[in-house]
């Protein structure tokens, strides 16, 4: 399969942010042995908020007080999430990051994957893959990377065949339709080096 590099949807610097802060959180959840709790808890999060968008926008607006975002915090998720949590979120509020928190949740979930030998990949298909067909990519990918891999699927008729499969940042695109374009591509390539050898041997005359 042709490999290529998948787009972040963050940019560099909340990438980098998110990382940071990440790192803190599962220092803080190896501390108290509660790592994988916080961060459901803070996936949870994440969904509320991409479900009440005008939550995450005044929690994020420099227009509303820093002790105003605090009381929406609170009474969004107080007493819902653990207090580690809660005080962490806290911090990020109080830095005026809570932008970068989607960046936080997936660089917090990649950084714990690492850390407990997992790693998180996802397989496209133009129709639904069975579970034998899911085993073998999944037995195939775990013995290229020797970690435990926890697949996802998803079906794409686009496609038209073949699989996409994308592993952390790395795609692999063995798509029909991927493999048509690179024939399309090929093709006007050759067209194109073609007219230019003609308009060289034309200049040359």
């Amino acid at each position: 399969m042709d490999e290529t590099q998948s787009v972040t949807v963050f940019d560099s610097d909340q990438q980098q942010l998110g990382e940071t802060y990440a790192h803190a959180l599962i220092g803080l959840g190896q501390k108290t042995g509660a790592t994988q709790q916080l961060l459901e808890q803070l996936s949870s999060v994440g969904d509320v908020l991409r479900k009440l968008p005008k939550l995450g926008s005044m929690l994020q607006s420099p227009q509303i007080a820093p002790a105003e975002k605090m009381k929406l915090l609170e009474k969004a998720f107080g007493g819902r999430i653990d207090g580690k949590l809660m005080n962490f979120l806290k911090i990020v509020l109080e830095k005026r990051r809570f932008d970068c928190l989607p960046a936080i949740q997936a660089a917090a979930k990649k950084i714990f994957d690492e850390l407990s030998g997992r790693m998180q990949a996802t397989i496209t298909t133009a129709e639904p893959i069975d579970d034998e067909g899911r085993q073998r990519v999944e037995a195939k990918l775990a013995g290229m990377f020797n970690k435990q891999i926890q697949l996802a699927t998803r079906t794409d008729p686009s496609i038209i065949g073949g699989m996409v499969v994308r592993v952390g940042d790395t795609v692999y695109d063995g798509s029909v339709k991927n493999q048509l374009n690179q024939v399309r591509a090929r093709a006007s390539q050759r067209a194109a080096d073609a007219i230019r050898a003609s308009l060289d041997r034309f200049m040359t005359r």
